[in-house]
């Protein structure tokens, strides 16, 4: 069920975000201007490859959070093109969880900065993939998800029950994504909003001189207090790290 979950995703999320060929073209087209934005920025991906934890060291995220950089756990994992930091403080904090359609439990939460997804790309491109998706582009999505499951259960690949509950997650999630401006933050920044399952995200998208960087930062229940510790991390990594 999981890797049918994750099939039907990325069809979803690919289906609004390319509405027709026309436009993976001018998608595609991007690359080059990718590779003008870096020889413009000479900030490189690349550079950071490995040790992420130069953009974003224990003493910054310490700092940003207000916690002790002593009692910090770092966890620094990567997965295929996913690199991924965290600093993770102990904390008495749950939070409730749907685990199946009326049943919740409460599970332990930890205190935590995390920085992923450090790479190269343009303003362009950065605003098309953070977006509040359009009707059209949600109509486009449902469309091409239905195609998927048709092809599923007619190669007996899953059964019409593993699709229907596949889709409902996925229209679930799309309805619980959404994108907010942060304005005066590096060339451009959102945060964005969104959920699976019962579980709900909150990430702080930023985009500088050809860099694009992701902040998760789950300090308190307090989701204000967590935006503006989230964007003092963003601003140290961009004064101290990237000018």
């Amino acid at each position: 069920m999981k890797t049918l979950l994750v099939t039907i995703m990325s069809i979803f999320l690919f289906a609004f975000s390319c509405k027709d060929d026309a436009k993976t073209e001018q998608l595609n087209g991007l690359e080059g201007e990718v590779a003008e934005a870096l020889d413009d920025a000479g900030i490189k991906a690349e550079d950071f490859k490995g040790n992420i934890n130069e953009l974003l060291t224990l003493e910054m995220a310490a700092k940003a959070s207000g916690l002790p950089a002593s009692e910090a756990e770092t966890k620094h994992s990567k997965f295929s093109s996913l690199e991924s930091l965290k600093y993770v403080w102990g904390s008495n904090r749950t939070r409730k969880v749907e685990v199946m359609k009326g049943n919740f439990m409460d599970v332990p939460l930890e205190n935590v900065i995390e920085l992923s997804w450090v790479k190269n790309t343009t303003l362009k491109q950065f605003k098309h993939d953070y977006h509040n998706p359009t009707p059209e582009e949600i109509k486009n999505a449902e469309a091409a998800m239905e195609k998927k499951m048709t092809e599923l259960e007619r190669d007996g690949k899953a059964t019409p029950e593993q699709t229907n509950t596949a889709s409902g997650i996925a229209k679930n999630s799309i309805s619980n994504f959404k994108v907010n401006e942060v304005p005066n933050l590096g060339d451009y920044a959102v945060f964005v909003d969104s959920g699976i399952m019962g579980v709900t995200t909150r990430d702080l998208k930023v985009f500088y001189k050809g860099l694009s960087f992701t902040l998760r930062v789950d300090l308190s229940d307090d989701m204000q207090d967590n935006d503006q510790k989230a964007v003092t991390a963003a601003k140290m990594i961009i004064e101290e790290k990237l000018k």
